[in-house]
């Protein structure tokens, strides 16, 4: 979650003063809920207190997609991002989170969560190992650019992600932990030291 004060006074105003239902997605199952328990405090200190957990791994209900589609707004958890972005085609749940944004539904994310907004998540392959073997590492092609979380900029990583971006045709958005990026009705704000990676080279 954020740090970043100004990020964080924005995303409240996002939720709006009504009453305000979060369906929290993990990346895999949890089952004695030991990472949503940890962050639970921080949602509730940008004024939501109505929660609905949704597992799509393990404990995953189909019953339960009517009330996953009634919240407000979708918080997507970190972790594997490969197993995660399995464990969302696999029970469609991608089609319902676009659906949900297209219906001006408030979609948030941390890490893997972020990561998966994009067009595609090979950028994962940084931090994470596709241990399911996932093969169409299409994401949810909602932003037109590519999301680096967790970036500390050392000359190594540096390095790999400049030849990275030669490859891509999009942007790619460096974030540390606790900046973020909102982006409402197609205008994009950036929230703390986030550079802009392109075709090899940095843009401050």
């Amino acid at each position: 979650m954020s740090n970043n004060i100004d990020l964080t006074n924005t995303i409240k105003e996002l939720i709006g003063p009504k009453p305000f239902k979060l369906a929290y997605i993990p990346s895999q199952t949890d089952k004695e809920r030991i990472y949503f328990e940890k962050v639970k405090p921080e949602f509730m200190a940008l004024g939501i207190t109505d929660f609905f957990y949704f597992d799509v791994d393990e404990e995953y209900q189909e019953y339960q997609l009517e009330e996953f589609k009634s919240c407000d707004g979708v918080f997507l958890s970190g972790g594997n991002t490969y197993y995660f972005l399995k464990n969302l085609q696999d029970k469609n749940i991608n089609v319902y989170l676009k659906q949900m944004v297209l219906e001006g539904k408030l979609l948030t994310g941390v890490s893997a969560g972020s990561i998966i907004m994009s067009k595609t998540i090979k950028i994962a392959s940084f931090y994470d190992e596709n241990e399911v073997k996932l093969e169409q590492l299409d994401g949810l092609n909602l932003v037109d650019f590519e999301f680096m979380p967790h970036w500390q900029e050392n000359e190594q990583l540096l390095e790999k992600l400049l030849s990275y971006s030669l490859q891509e045709e999009s942007s790619i958005f460096t974030c540390a932990d606790g900046d973020g990026i909102v982006i409402k009705d197609n205008h994009v704000e950036l929230f703390g030291a986030i550079s802009e990676i392109r075709k090899g080279k940095i843009i401050k």
